[in-house]
């Protein structure tokens, strides 16, 4: 796996797994297959007033609107957005809702003027406020195809009391 290379731009510095698509028999072995699909270091604009997630536009057709229905891709597009689920995991060595994964209802839909995909309604709220999100913390997403619901995860937080240079 390839290391991530990050820039100063907000829609530059999101990881997802390769989208090859062959069809040849693979000799690699996988020990390990990682869910997180779509993964982010939190910048400022994810944190802010503006409570929203930017998602990457290549990760999410690839990892997302491809194993939707159509009426659902239909539905992200449009001015509204779709309603989706997103289980936010319990992080290992969090305390607090008695260790138990969460289910919020947010609007996930495509931002034109960013060209990006977004999650909103209630982001900040139940992830940022609620999670104790900082800037530079990697989080992951994917979206689990049979019970069509995003699954949200803090993968790694930064350590108190260090600079930032993704700030």
């Amino acid at each position: 796996m390839k290391t991530p290379q990050w820039s100063a731009s907000d829609v530059t510095r999101f990881v997802c797994a390769e989208g090859k698509i062959s069809s040849d028999v693979s000799t690699e072995l996988a020990l390990y297959d990682d869910p997180w699909k779509i993964r982010k270091k939190l910048t400022k604009s994810d944190l802010d007033h503006l409570s929203r997630l930017l998602l990457p536009p290549d990760c999410v057709r690839i990892h997302v609107l491809r194993w939707m229905k159509k009426e659902m891709v239909g539905g992200v597009h449009s001015k509204e957005g779709m309603e989706v689920n997103v289980i936010k995991e319990r992080t290992e060595g969090t305390e607090g809702t008695e260790g138990k994964d969460q289910e919020h209802r947010h609007v996930f839909r495509y931002w034109a003027s960013s060209g990006c995909y977004v999650l909103n309604g209630g982001w900040s709220e139940l992830f940022v406020n609620g999670g104790d999100l900082n800037v530079g913390d990697e989080i992951g997403m994917y979206w689990n195809t049979n019970s069509c619901k995003f699954h949200f995860k803090v993968l790694r937080k930064v350590a108190c009391g260090t600079s930032n240079p993704a700030a």
